[in-house]
């Protein structure tokens, strides 16, 4: 019976194989027949982007791989003695397929979390010896907006405005707390924003004695068992290098190893001491960076909320008093940057990172989400207005809970000032091979500098961060992407016969154009109107989340153009990111211009690739909401709008058409656009301002790379720029930069230095990072 039972297994064995052959036989002459070998390249890139199964990415890689030879055995049969070039699809092969032979699968360990309550003995005897406001006391208004911030919040159950509840005494609701459990206790990504949160909330119950034991303790054994750094074993889904993630770990690293300095935590097996060891001069670090280089992510009406919430935690309650005063210093750097840049409730700017949520908006009744910001500039500087539903902001949240910090009274005053007028300059972070004019390495050591603005692919880092990401075992996802892109890097630079950083430099627009470098910030502000934007940067190359240029009437009225496509972040954006211009502005006109050189054959192919997946990109476009203006006209190449007492036109050398209600589209990625605004107090009406800019004369002459321009703008006279060179105006040239870090009515500073001097009226702001000193002073 037992032969019998295993002759049957056999027979059933035999079965399958062969039914399982035929099928894949049968499968194999489908492909053959209907020339679907190029559907393969899809299909296996997106299983080896979308899953880990070999199983599939072997099958199709060998389908693949059997199919190209049948090809190219083809192709040798019938045309022997014909010189015949090697089709698209071995080129594919190469870039897209071959790599996985050199890919290597990570092995990731789980997380070591015991299922027990973490041991904790946490201290309470927190005692500041120091007072931040020795030189001046908060505005009755900034103490007036923190009061109402609180009032909104206190009705909220977001996570984040439980500490809000925390502070005026009221219970928490605990059901809001669990999605951070999820996070930290699974080490998911952004779980530094909740541990911030928290944190904030544990300090400030301490003398409050509000939380149930329950829920203080579900949340302090989430502390003891959570990851702080990259270093750290285990596994984890975490971005660690970002400029507010690194901030944002370290502050929490530090503040919570200060509460438990004597227990060992669970994953790192660091006691809270070590941790507070450790953190301290990273801490210390990212805060003279910033001193000195200001902002990689500049203007980010996004992160600075991050930036803001690990600042004030730091203020408020680390026992270093160098870091206690450098955070605030900084804060008031980021208050003096919204006074500079805020329009009529908007970050109405350029932006190092951004997304479309902010910038686009459908209709009246769906329009832009408000920046994340605006909460934090209201309470600060009371500039922009409140939204009382807005009531559980990271970052206000923790400015309306803060008794530490307030920004000097200066601030709030040029704010105010600045409403009328203001011609702004400002420079923020350095580019790429500026690193030893200020002694930064490009090793590991100061890798965090360059990771900070992004700097994973640029020939001076990329060998050093793929030499991290293996010697950490870091998931590729969370520093530059799938594998597939360094395995692609690597085999290119092999195949060329040249080392990784000169492939990678050969691939510059991509490579070096995601590297948040040097930004030169120009804002130009009326009762009006403001025009701001990045002044010729990075041009033709392509970016992830950056935001060149923006014209704004209003918080709704704005005006923008964009070039999507290429490497952009999590593919999810189209109005942000893609491809830069080279910007140029002066006063109330700008000349935008897009164009790129052309990228070694292999690039080409994988913005092809990148851009199918995507969606078709080729094309570039302008945001032009028509639902936000009070008029509009469309005359030639001429576009306009009105909102209240404030003018808007628009040229497009290339031929544009109407997508949507708010997109202006042009079919193709090179194009010129012209913005100049104005008002009533300049052209009278609406129709005058028309009408002159109908009748300006503008000369444009395509070049190999951008176009040259002449443009006869009828408030600022002849304006000439092409894609080289200097922009002129009337024959003088304009000021594109490099900037000094602030260059205003306000401030004078030049980039490096890491003093800031503020003036204004018979007030005095004085930054010294040097000494970590804060003055303000009144004559």
């Amino acid at each position: 019976m037992r032969i019998l039972r295993n002759q049957k297994k056999k027979i059933i064995k035999l079965l399958c194989l062969t039914i399982t052959l035929s099928i894949v036989i049968l499968f194999w002459k489908i492909i053959v027949s209907s020339n679907l070998g190029g559907y393969f390249i899809f299909f296996g890139f997106s299983l080896y982007l979308l899953t880990s199964f070999s199983v599939f990415n072997s099958i199709v890689l060998l389908l693949f791989v059997l199919y190209l030879f049948y090809k190219l055995l083809g192709i040798y049969n019938k045309s022997l003695n014909k010189k015949r070039k090697f089709p698209k699809l071995f080129f594919i092969f190469i870039i897209l397929i071959l790599p996985q032979f050199f890919h290597n699968k990570q092995d990731y360990s789980k997380p070591r979390l015991s299922q027990g309550q973490w041991e904790f003995s946490m201290r309470t005897n927190f005692n500041r010896t120091f007072d931040l406001f020795e030189t001046f006391n908060a505005t009755e208004g900034y103490k007036e907006r923190q009061s109402i911030y609180l009032n909104d919040s206190k009705n909220s159950d977001d996570v984040y405005a439980q500490v809000a509840r925390i502070y005026l005494g009221l219970n928490v609701s605990e059901a809001s707390f669990e999605s951070s459990f999820y996070k930290l206790y699974n080490f998911k990504d952004c779980l530094d924003f909740r541990l911030n949160s928290l944190l904030r909330l544990i300090y400030l119950d301490i003398n409050r004695s509000i939380l149930s034991p329950t829920i203080r303790n579900k949340i302090i054994d989430a502390f003891g068992k959570t990851k702080y750094w990259f270093t750290e074993p285990t596994r984890d889904d975490m971005i660690f290098y970002t400029e507010n993630h690194q901030i944002l770990f370290h502050t929490a690293e530090l503040l919570i190893g200060q509460l438990f300095p004597n227990d060992t935590f669970v994953n790192s097996g660091m006691t809270g001491l070590e941790h507070v060891n450790h953190a301290i001069p990273l801490v210390k670090r990212w805060l003279d960076w910033r001193a000195q280089f200001g902002f990689s992510e500049w203007h980010s009406n996004t992160y600075f909320t991050e930036d803001i919430a690990a600042l004030v935690n730091l203020i408020d309650f680390s026992e270093d008093l160098e870091i206690v005063y450098k955070a605030a210093m900084i804060m008031d750097v980021i208050a003096f940057d919204f006074a500079n840049n805020y329009y009529k409730g908007r970050y109405a700017t350029t932006h190092g990172r951004c997304y479309d949520r902010s910038k686009l908006g459908e209709s009246v009744l769906s329009p832009a989400s408000r920046d994340s910001t605006s909460e934090s500039a209201w309470i600060m500087l009371g500039i922009g207005d409140h939204n009382p539903n807005d009531n559980h902001n990271l970052a206000a949240v923790a400015i309306a809970t803060s008794d530490y910090y307030a920004p000097p009274p200066i601030l709030e005053d040029i704010a105010n000032n600045a409403t009328l007028f203001n011609e702004h300059k400002e420079r923020n972070s350095i580019d790429m091979n500026e690193g030893p004019l200020f002694n930064i390495n490009y090793n590991e050591e100061d890798l965090m500098f360059w990771l900070g603005m992004s700097a994973v692919l640029p020939s001076e880092t990329i060998r050093e961060v793929f030499n991290l990401v293996q010697k950490y075992n870091i998931k590729s996802d969370n520093m530059y992407g799938p594998q597939l892109i360094s395995d692609f890097f690597k085999v290119a630079a092999f195949l060329n016969g040249i080392p990784l950083s000169q492939y990678a430099e050969k691939l510059n627009l991509i490579t070096q154009g995601i590297c948040l470098e040097s930004s030169n910030t120009y804002t130009y502000r009326t009762p009006f109107y403001q025009l701001s934007g990045s002044q010729d940067h990075q041009k033709g190359m392509n970016s992830y989340q950056e935001h060149i240029w923006q014209a704004s009437l209003d918080d709704n009225a704005i005006v923008y153009t964009n070039s999507p496509g290429g490497l952009t972040k999590d593919f999810e954006q189209e109005y942000v990111g893609g491809w830069n211009p080279r910007a140029t502005l002066y006063k109330n006109v700008g000349i935008i211009q897009y164009d790129r050189e052309t990228l070694p054959l292999e690039g080409e192919l994988l913005l092809y690739f990148l851009n199918l997946f995507t969606g078709n990109k080729f094309y570039q476009h302008a945001y032009f909401p028509r639902w936000a203006f009070d008029e509009w006209e469309q005359h030639g190449r001429w576009t306009f709008g009105a909102s209240g007492d404030s003018y808007v036109g628009l040229y497009s050398y290339m031929d544009a058409y109407w997508a949507s209600e708010y997109e202006l589209r042009v079919d193709s990625l090179k194009n010129l656009w012209i913005v100049e605004l104005g008002s009533i107090d300049e052209y009278g009406s609406f129709a005058q301002f028309v009408s002159d800019l109908q009748q300006s004369q503008v000369h444009v002459k395509p070049q190999a790379l951008g176009y040259s321009v002449g443009y006869l703008s009828p408030s600022q006279g002849l304006i000439s720029v092409a894609w080289e060179g200097p922009m002129t105006v009337d024959g003088s040239d304009v000021d594109l930069g490099p900037y000094p870090r602030f260059d205003n009515d306000y401030c004078y500073q030049e980039f490096g230095i890491k003093n800031t001097f503020i003036q204004f009226g018979n007030q005095s702001l004085i930054l010294n990072f040097d000494s970590a000193s804060r003055l303000y002073q009144t004559t």
